[in-house]
């Protein structure tokens, strides 16, 4: 007979799962079981969009012909969505529910839904005008309703079942579909949120929605703000940063061209850095500048929008008006070769290509070349990391014409060895080393920190609350400025000390931080990111022999070296046990946000029974780190035996602070779970000692 390390109920000695409660008893099992498919809480931001007037058709059309019209207009829909990276969850005879973040989360998940939608107005408003011209019908056109927040994510079905996402989000979402206006977008007012520095919004009011007591305020998306931007977040610190870009800029007025690497991890300041090169610069050199799409997008994409932005040329803007100005401006400069080239890169014909033509890539270093004559260039890519092959093809291409002409070629990217922009990074250190230059950001120092909490401080905040966003944040500027509107909204940032036990959740992040990790890990292998939500649930810090205990060890080596080569786990040291830990808290959160109330509960257990028999004969000395793992899979007696014991072993040494503060976490557990003989051991050992 063996014994279930989750729950401790007894088992077959065949068994490969607990009759009980399903936790694995060999390691096939755990195995299977770390990689299984589980439910999940995840950020979801679901779209919802319904034909009108689909029964106009009705009218004086046979139910085939209305079937090939609007199934034709739903398919275009569906492209319009899988463009951005979205998946189509389910279609509703003249409508599609549509999903952004499953299966796989994206940082940017509301900015592509929003696109999406967008982008459906316009497939939508170019189809009825075909119906209107083909069959004098008006009024056929679509509603969309976007919302964004936490669903429960999990296969549904029995012969082919498929991942579905179910919660609020998804209902208001419908809802909000439902009250749009035709050829209208309507967007939740989280997902508004997300939104609001990106893309123009209107207010439309609250509105009632089903099976909700409040109402739900109500925007509608109008379409993309203005591309350029101007710094929000106050400048602090980086005055080593600073300093270089100030001498990039001064070699540069002084016809020195180069390339600058800008690297960092997410929200560690790579493009505020390049909104400060842009004002050391000032009217010194023509700035251009362009941005790697998270959904690949065209080829080539950032130089594309580089070149459109400079040629003056608007969304959506004619052929002809295109060809005009295209040619206007490039023949200002002389360029006659390269327009050819050029013309393909903007998808126009400005030129029948012939042998004298270029390619699309030297044209676009001749163009360059011919701006550096009037004056100094800056060419700004930023996100690189999300580069596709021929954006760093074309980007090596230009990495000749700093020998020869004052361009410089800033570059910002997050650490990633597997994407297109590290490549770019290697063959400029490589390469062109004598003009390189590369800016490795690190994080802001408390001090700093401290400083830039000043500047975006609400009123009242107390001390000890400062102290906590900064230790949480560990210099990143942007995780600071989340966790801060956390607490300005009313979030708690939860009880942080080490081995707490509590019942509640993990400390709230905001939409954004939660999506912005949730994304890092979801690029991790299937087995990675179980492990990752395992290693959560043990602690920030952890040994192997612990974690390969409740994983199993056949998933183990592969799974920890994705997590170690992501940057999401650290070794932190090997002797006389290997340890790791997690690089940046916050991952550790976002993380257990993804697991839902009973799968956390059952980790936590398989946790605390692994962990009572790997240091079994050391247990004395982790007894309130045992009882935190009883509490939260909601074993409290367990939980209370252990913090008793704890308490009693605090007073025996003298502890006698200490050994207080453990009888009052008992005290409180015990009310809270409903034990009152435990409740009441614990009032007359704080009774005691006050007298």
């Amino acid at each position: 007979m063996s014994y279930c390390p989750g729950c401790g109920a007894k088992a077959p000695p065949a068994a490969r799962f607990c009759p009980e409660c399903g936790s694995a008893l060999t390691p096939s099992a755990q195995a299977f079981q770390a990689v299984g498919a589980a439910d999940e809480l995840r950020p979801v931001t679901a779209l919802f969009a319904d034909v009108v007037g689909s029964t106009s058709l009705g009218e004086r059309l046979s139910p085939d012909e209305v079937k090939a019209l609007v199934g034709e207009c739903v398919t275009r829909m569906s492209r319009a969505v899988e463009e951005y990276g979205g998946h189509v969850q389910a279609y509703m005879g003249d409508g599609i529910c549509a999903l952004f973040g499953v299966p796989t989360a994206h940082e940017d998940d509301p900015d592509r839904a929003a696109r999406a939608a967008l982008r459906i107005l316009t497939v939508v408003d170019e189809y009825a005008a075909d119906i209107r011209a083909a069959w004098e019908i008006e009024d056929f056109n679509v509603r969309v309703g976007i919302n964004s927040g936490q669903t429960a994510v999990g296969l549904v079905g029995a012969a082919d079942p498929g991942q579905v996402a179910v919660g609020d989000a998804t209902n208001v979402a419908a809802r909000l579909q439902s009250a749009a206006e035709p050829g209208t977008i309507a967007v939740g007012e989280a997902t508004a949120r997300r939104l609001g520095q990106r893309f123009q919004l209107g207010p439309v009011g609250a509105i009632s929605v089903k099976g909700r007591d409040e109402p739900v305020e109500v925007w509608r998306l109008l379409g993309l703000r203005d591309a350029s931007r101007s710094p929000e977040t106050p400048f602090v610190g980086r005055a080593t940063e600073l300093a270089l870009l100030e001498n990039a800029i001064e070699d540069l007025a002084a016809g020195r061209g180069q390339g600058l690497l800008l690297v960092g991890e997410t929200g560690i300041g790579k493009t505020r850095l390049l909104g400060e090169l842009r004002t050391v610069n000032g009217d010194g050199a023509t700035w251009l500048e362009g941005r790697c799409l998270s959904y690949g997008g065209p080829a080539s994409w950032p130089f594309i929008e580089i070149l459109r932005d400079w040629l003056g040329l608007e969304e959506g803007e004619p052929e002809i008006a295109v060809r005009t100005k295209a040619r206007a401006k490039l023949g200002g400069l002389g360029l006659t070769r390269e327009l050819a080239g050029l013309g393909r890169l903007l998808g126009v014909v400005l030129a029948e290509a012939d042998e004298e033509a270029l390619s699309p890539a030297d044209a676009y270093a001749a163009w360059l070349e011919a701006l550096t004559a009037q004056k100094p260039v800056v060419l700004a890519v930023d996100d690189a990391h999300w580069a596709n092959p021929s954006t760093r093809v074309l980007a090596e291409n230009l990495l000749d014409l700093t020998d020869r002409a004052p361009l410089l070629l800033v570059v910002a990217m997050r650490p990633d060895p597997d994407s297109e922009g590290w490549a770019l990074r290697l063959k400029m250190l490589a390469d062109y080393a004598h003009r390189a230059t590369q800016l490795a950001i690190g994080p802001l120092d408390d001090d700093e920190s401290r400083e830039l909490l000043e500047v975006l401080l609400p009123a009242g905040l107390d001390e000890s609350s400062r102290d906590e966003i900064v230790r949480r944040a560990e210099g990143n500027p942007l995780y600071l400025e989340e966790l801060l509107q956390v607490l300005v909204e009313g979030g708690d940032l939860g009880q942080q000390a080490q081995w707490t036990v509590s019942l509640l959740s993990v400390s709230r992040l905001s939409p954004e931080l939660q999506a912005l990790l949730v994304a890092r890990i979801d690029l991790l292998p299937d087995p990675a990111r179980r492990l990752v939500q395992i290693a959560a649930v043990i602690g920030r810090s952890f040994s192997r022999a612990l974690l390969a205990t409740v994983a199993g060890q056949a998933v183990l080596d592969d799974a920890l070296r994705a997590l170690l080569r992501a940057d999401i786990l650290r070794e932190q040291r090997r002797y006389p046990e290997p340890e790791y830990g997690f690089r940046h808290n916050l991952f550790q959160e976002a993380a257990l946000s993804t697991l839902t109330p009973a799968r956390k509960r059952e980790l936590y257990g398989r946790v605390a029974a692994a962990f009572e028999g790997l240091y079994a004969r050391s247990l004395d000395d982790r007894l309130e780190q045992v009882a935190h793992y009883h509490a939260q899979a909601g074993d409290s007696g367990r939980a209370i035996g252990y913090l008793e014991r704890a308490a009693a072993a605090a007073e025996a040494r003298g502890a006698v602070e200490q050994g207080q503060a453990l009888w009052e976490r008992v005290q409180r557990l015990a009310s809270r779970t409903g034990d009152p003989d435990a409740e009441r051991r614990a009032g007359e050992r704080l009774a005691a000692r006050a007298r």
